[in-house]
């Protein structure tokens, strides 16, 4: 339910779900049996057609599933024309491969094995291109300047901790310094884990360039920021003050969920908890990685963004 409102639900993905619900009832044996070589072969056809149903709903969902986390992002526009339109095209050839075997099971409780191999096929074609259109969405976006991408860029405490300031922290704090994105959310037991190892190196950083003073380099300075995968502001703010994190999020307005999503495009985060190590330039307009596996790095307790943070 987290994110299901940001994925309307399409007459495909209708059809694949009730057609996947009614293969799941077709026999008694499928609540038993996980192998599509039954020796029954309507156990079998059941199977494969709910699993080929639900593969169907999570391509034919608006955006496809695999989008879900990215949402608001402008995927389509970062994916470009030519890989949107295989991507419709595919969509509607499964659209209506997916109809037409509904007809035929509603009707005959039955699909013979050439239809079924048709709408795997199909399946089959569109899953790819859903996974070419999100390879050319990350390419896209991750193209973007960062100082064009973060432009408007407004950042508050994850804890809600007041800001030193009247007004909302932007972008220009960030120049110079080494940023750790971290993706991360309330209802994650993963990250609920990870967490407070994520904050006692926040902390020892901080120490770190106390000690160092204003002389130091911007780049041994670490900053953390929360890219919180919560729709509820109010869990999100819940989870950060639980783990004492001290550090800069993105609030969650309407403009700073969709650069929330345009990040996690960005970086192609599928999972979290996930940190990215960032080196962002002294002009702000750019931003190198220094680590997609920040979450392992800390894990180790060894990287060489962390030796520098650290020293």
């Amino acid at each position: 339910m987290r994110a299901s409102f940001l994925r309307r639900v399409t007459p495909g993905a209708a059809v694949a779900t009730t057609l996947a619900a009614g293969a799941a009832m077709a026999s008694p044996h499928l609540a038993l049996s996980n192998n599509p070589a039954a020796d029954d072969p309507d156990v079998a056809t059941a199977l494969a057609l709910r699993d080929v149903a639900l593969r169907a709903r999570g391509v034919l969902s608006d955006p496809p599933r695999v989008f879900t986390r990215c949402a608001r992002s402008e995927w389509e526009r970062h994916a470009g024309e030519g890989a949107c339109t295989k991507l419709n095209n595919a969509r509607r050839a499964l659209h209506s491969m997916l109809s037409d075997v509904a007809v035929t099971w509603k009707a005959t409780q039955r699909v013979e094995p050439a239809l079924l191999n048709s709408l795997t096929q199909a399946a089959d074609d569109a899953d790819e291109a859903v996974r070419a259109a999100r390879y050319a969405a990350v390419i896209g976006a991750a193209a973007v300047p960062w100082g064009d991408a973060m432009r408007g860029a407004l950042f508050e405490h994850a804890d809600g901790a007041k800001p030193s300031t009247t007004t909302a922290e932007g972008l220009d704090g960030l120049r110079g310094s080494t940023v750790a994105l971290y993706f991360t959310a309330s209802w994650c037991g993963p990250c609920q884990r990870f967490t407070p190892k994520l904050v006692q190196l926040y902390g020892m950083a901080s120490a770190a360039a106390a000690r160092r003073g204003s002389s130091s380099d911007p780049a041994q300075q670490l900053e953390v920021v929360l890219v919180s995968w919560d729709e509820v502001s109010d869990e999100r703010k819940a989870y950060a003050m639980e783990h004492g994190m001290r550090w800069l999020t993105l609030p969650h307005t309407t403009e700073m969920r969709a650069l929330a999503d345009e990040l996690t495009l960005r970086y192609d985060v599928m999972a979290i908890p996930t940190l990215v190590v960032l080196e962002v330039s002294a002009d702000g307009k750019d931003a190198k990685v220094l680590s997609r596996d920040g979450r392992m790095d800390v894990e180790r307790g060894r990287a060489p963004w962390m030796a520098r943070v650290l020293s």
